[in-house]
């Protein structure tokens, strides 16, 4: 049914609740391309302006590492269970990675969880899935927080 799936993952546990969704997907004869996403803000100015050139390059490439070691891991999950995933890491706003993703690479479906926030915090944080919601062309599955 679908050819291409995007799991975008913050590292938590919540978020990849959609793994076992993405499994039920992609048990077919012809098994979907499934990449598994993940970003991270860009370093505050001011932080990155207080710290030496060469301290923020290594927060940089740790970052990077970490976000690239857990994709890998995810992955590995996957692979158990007999499904093949590509892994994205990338730096910038969570929605927009995802929306920019998905726009250039001709994905079908977005399949994601819900942090579940209400009131202030999900005034304060924002919310990717919301914002993932509003604005793609593409269906977006969404797992809700229980």
């Amino acid at each position: 049914m679908y050819k291409s799936i995007l799991v975008p993952l913050d590292g938590s546990a919540l978020s990849e609740t959609s793994l076992n969704h993405v499994v039920e997907l992609a048990e077919s004869k012809n098994p979907p391309a499934v990449v598994l996403l993940r970003a991270r803000e860009p370093m505050d100015s001011g932080v990155r302006q207080r710290l030496s050139s060469d301290l923020a390059r290594q927060l940089d490439e740790a970052y990077q590492e970490e976000m690239e070691e857990y994709l890998e891991k995810t992955s590995a999950f996957l692979a158990e269970k007999g499904i093949s995933a590509r892994t994205v890491a990338v730096t910038g706003s969570a929605a927009e990675a995802i929306l920019d993703y998905a726009r250039q690479n001709d994905t079908d479906i977005i399949v994601m969880s819900s942090h579940g926030r209400t009131g202030i915090a999900r005034w304060a944080f924002g919310s990717v899935t919301e914002k993932v919601l509003k604005e793609s062309s593409i269906p977006v599955l969404v797992i809700p927080h229980k």
